[in-house]
């Protein structure tokens, strides 16, 4: 394997079995038996306690990342293309891959976005790349605060919008008692 690859982070694991993520969340396959995938992880931060509750979490194969995306309108692809472009900076990564640093915790210590440093994020999702069960250290991992997803929501037609909630509604409908905070808060799928 190239050296920008090495094992799967512990905090990319499994919350509830603390094993890497097996399955792809839509369509059930073996993503260690060498598929390239995305995991996701979304976090709400309460940082003055000192403690964070995971939202969701979950893999997804390429396959199905595609298959997903093309339900969103062009008009989303063209602007968040641009908008990625424009505003992702992976000046951090950048520098830790030169290090040869695969530690997790400082691949997704800034926003890619807007640099603010995760403890001062009330809200935020993590991503990492994967081979099989090894975690590329390249562009990714990467965190995005809920403040840069707060920009990016008004460049999403509403027919990507509806796809993406679709998404959420389908695999991660929200418990009734947190219903009012997050089902009427729009769920983006990077």
């Amino acid at each position: 394997m190239l050296n920008n690859f090495s094992d799967i982070p512990l905090l990319f694991y499994s919350s509830e079995t603390s094993t890497p993520i097996r399955h792809c969340l839509v369509c059930d396959r073996d993503l260690l038996e060498g598929a390239e995938y995305m995991i996701e992880k979304a976090f709400v931060n309460y940082p003055s306690v000192g403690t964070k509750d995971l939202v969701w979490e979950f893999a997804v194969c390429f396959e199905c990342m595609h298959d997903m995306k093309s339900d969103y309108s062009e008009e989303s692809h063209q602007r968040l293309t641009e908008f990625f472009q424009v505003n992702m900076h992976f000046d951090l990564q950048v520098d830790l891959e030169a290090q040869q640093n695969t530690n997790a915790e400082d691949w997704i210590s800034r926003c890619a976005i807007t640099g603010k440093h995760i403890d001062e994020c009330s809200q935020y999702q993590i991503y990492a790349y994967c081979v099989g069960n090894l975690c590329a250290f390249e562009n990714a991992p990467f965190m995005i605060s809920g403040e840069a997803m707060d920009q990016l929501i008004p460049l999403i037609s509403n027919k990507t919008l509806g796809a993406m909630n679709d998404f959420r509604d389908r695999y991660f409908p929200p418990p009734q008692d947190l219903s009012p905070l997050l089902k009427d808060r729009d769920f983006v799928f990077i």
